[in-house]
């Protein structure tokens, strides 16, 4: 079995930042779908079973625990607990300190979000995409995972992608690091906007489908979900409102109002389940050309539940 380095490179330098960063171990899940030098990654289980196997051929792994899943530590290195606020504040430099107290003073833009993932389900997609040959997918991976791809719906500010997975699960990914949407009313208004394109471009793949089997070739049309639908199309052919699909998790976070001219720095800790992010970012505009370096802060949410209530949260 031959192993490509790169991906051995990526695997070790994501291990390393759990290990040193986040102070924890690692597992499988650690690497199915992850972010690294702000990019993106995933890989099935096959792949990372090889990559860990081989791993630890090379001695450069080793078990810590099992629990269910194997969690593993870089060899040598004890794995710490994990960090919180009031762990080991007293034994920070002066300098330290003093950058910290300027992270807490730093005077912050209204809360956004960035990095949405949202799932829902609709019974049977998987089986009538992976037969057919519609302009809307870019990738069928029928040999692996089996997940399809569609093409991504780029609205400059942010690009919204979509995979429908072989259990009927639709995962959809709204990337927009760079313009992160505000928790508010206009917000909510732009994130719905990208959304329904979602929404409307499946429906009208699966109108199109039913339309196909029916024999008189005639669909009347009404109104369900304040979209134009099929007035017969059965149940399982609709696609739910987007305010309705699950949010899975997202980046509940601040950027600074000012700019900032200093070294890279990424500080990251973990308390419980929750995961705390601090940053200094480049935002680029749509050509990567840079705009600006800001301070982030943030934290990775997992709010599983409705799109409607989970802004209906943070709009209260």
């Amino acid at each position: 079995m031959s192993f490509k380095m790169n991906s051995i490179d990526i695997f070790l330098e994501r291990m390393a930042n759990i290990i040193f960063i986040e102070n924890r171990p690692f597992c499988y899940k650690d690497f199915l779908s992850f972010e690294l030098n702000e990019k993106e990654y995933k890989y099935v289980h096959g792949t990372i079973r090889n990559n860990f196997s081989e791993l630890k051929k090379q001695n450069k792994i080793e078990l810590v625990y099992q629990s269910p899943e194997a969690f593993y530590t870089l060899k040598g290195i004890d794995v710490g607990k994990s960090i919180t606020s009031n762990h080991g504040e007293d034994h920070l430099q002066y300098k330290q300190k003093n950058f910290l107290t300027f992270l807490n003073e730093l005077p912050m833009d209204k809360p956004a979000i960035h990095d949405i993932r949202l799932k829902f389900s609709v019974r049977g997609l998987w089986n009538i995409l992976s037969s057919s040959s519609s302009d809307l997918i870019s990738n069928k991976d029928l040999q692996n995972n089996k997940d399809i791809t569609l093409y991504d719906i780029n609205l400059k500010d942010h690009t919204i992608k979509t995979t429908v997975h072989k259990t009927d699960a639709v995962s959809v990914i709204i990337a927009c690091s760079n313009t992160p949407i505000s928790l508010d009313t206009m917000g909510l208004a732009k994130l719905s906007s990208g959304l329904t394109r979602v929404e409307d471009r499946l429906q009208r793949f699966l109108i199109g489908h039913y339309t196909s089997l029916n024999a008189a070739g005639f669909v009347a049309t009404t109104k369900n979900n304040n979209n134009t639908h099929a007035i017969n199309l059965p149940s399982k052919y609709l696609v739910p409102s987007h305010m309705s699909w699950t949010v899975i998790m997202w980046h509940f976070g601040q950027d600074s109002l000012i700019g900032y001219s200093g070294e890279k720095f990424e500080i990251q800790w973990r308390d419980g389940l929750q995961v705390f992010h601090i940053y200094s970012k480049h935002i680029h505009n749509n050509r990567k050309k840079t705009l600006k370096k800001i301070i982030r802060k943030e934290i990775q949410e997992y709010p599983n539940k409705s799109l409607g209530d989970a802004f209906k949260d943070n709009l209260e």
